[in-house]
């Protein structure tokens, strides 16, 4: 049998420590300093585990003097918010939504499987959530549920390469109507969606237009931003209480990293850094990642995904993988009229298995004022930040799927 435990840091002031212990044992830690840090621990020896924690379901806390560890010798707190015991061999794992969570609708599922599992397949209560078996290294999966605001039970199924059943987990939650918001996900993403579900700064209701000084409006600024820009704590670009698409998205950007600032206690003036690098003022100030995002200089395409592709923050997602891609990843897109748009997905629009077009949110010149169009609430015709519906070229729309450019923003680290 294999223990784990998923809990919580609650007290350390060392970024890592080891501890070994014989050739059997290894524990390694890594924490954000003096804060509450999600972690796992592996444990092969249960002989060790009982001697040193005496782990049992129902324990609350567990508190041990470490005298081994490198660089830290002082009593630990641990919440040990889950106990779970797995057979050796093939295991699939819900991490999204948790046991009894309420969460928003359309669901996306987060799930992790051991290497044995090529394929995922979900059912709630009989009823398939996919049309086809989901590859296993996708680690997600979006669905919308027509039976809401009661507990539905879900049941992973863990395929190998024959589709045969290996492994199975199961969960039960409540999804709820949105309410007019894009629903949660995690990692960057869940920051830019937090951006964009603020109605304070971002009303879905015209209060601040779409213009653009190319098409001979007069604008109150040239930047396409609403309100002022910052960055590292540098002033940037003016807000003009108006917007234009690709300003728009890379406000929501600016402010989706302010939030990930503020709730992990770092300083505004501190860069977005992911490993060895780091995304300068000067790049965001006109320089290269800001052409890349616009579309000119050093860029004949304005790409946000190459733009964070450039600046070693991010990644594109490639056609072969748009069934990963998630509500608050960037995405450019180009039509057959000549015409683009830079925008943020919330979803797939599909038919029959295909992908047809995408449901997104950008700065419009008219759109809905909810993700899902479907909502009593929602409201059409809104200029400014909303919602919109686009299909592709050959199924009723005019967007290239060829050139349909998507980027994913990777976590910033906390210095």
């Amino acid at each position: 049998m294999k223990k784990k435990i998923k809990g919580k840091m609650k007290k350390t002031n060392v970024l890592s420590t080891l501890l070994l212990l014989g050739s059997e044992f290894l524990f390694f830690l890594v924490s954000a300093c003096d804060k509450p840090h999600e972690w796992e621990l592996f444990y092969d020896s249960d002989e060790y585990l009982e001697q040193e924690f005496d782990v049992e379901d129902g324990v609350e806390f567990i508190t041990t003097e470490v005298e081994d560890m490198v660089d830290l010798n002082e009593n630990i707190s641990i919440d040990a918010t889950d106990v779970i015991e797995e057979e050796n061999g093939p295991w699939v794992r819900i991490t999204y939504p948790e046991e009894g969570q309420t969460v928003p609708n359309p669901v996306t599922f987060t799930f992790e499987t051991s290497e044995e599992v090529v394929w995922v397949w979900f059912e709630c209560e009989g009823w398939p959530l996919q049309n086809d078996p989901i590859p296993a290294e996708r680690g997600s999966h979006t669905y919308r549920f027509t039976g809401v605001n009661r507990q539905r039970d879900v049941i992973l199924q863990g395929m190998d390469s024959n589709r045969n059943v290996i492994a199975t987990d199961e969960v039960s939650f409540t999804p709820v109507n949105s309410g007019c918001r894009v629903p949660d996900v995690p990692g960057f993403n869940h920051y830019t969606i937090s951006a964009i579900n603020d109605t304070t700064l971002y009303p879905k209701d015209g209060t601040y237009p779409y213009c653009w000084s190319y098409y001979g409006d007069t604008c109150g600024g040239n930047w396409g931003q609403i309100h002022d820009g910052y960055y590292a704590g540098e002033f940037l670009f003016p807000g003009g209480n108006d917007c234009f698409c690709s300003g728009h998205t890379l406000e929501i950007f600016l402010r989706a990293y302010q939030i990930w600032q503020n709730e992990n206690g770092v300083s505004q003036s501190t860069p977005f850094t992911v490993g060895s690098h780091t995304l300068t003022v000067d790049d965001v100030n006109i320089g290269e990642f800001y052409q890349h995002w616009q579309g000119f200089g050093v860029a004949s395409t304005a790409s946000s995904a190459n733009a964070f592709e450039y600046a070693g923050i991010g990644q594109n997602i490639y056609k072969e993988n748009w069934d990963s891609v998630l509500p608050g990843d960037y995405v450019n897109l180009s039509r057959t009229t000549g015409t683009g748009h830079s925008v943020i997905f919330i979803e797939w629009i599909e038919e029959g298995g295909r992908k047809v077009g995408l449901r997104y949110y950008s700065c419009n010149t008219s759109g809905d004022s909810c993700p899902d169009p479907d909502d009593p609430e929602n409201r059409t015709g809104i200029s400014g930040p909303s919602f919109k519906t686009e299909r592709f070229d050959g199924e009723g729309g005019t967007v290239i799927p060829e050139y349909l450019f998507i980027g994913r923003v990777f976590m910033p680290q906390i210095p």
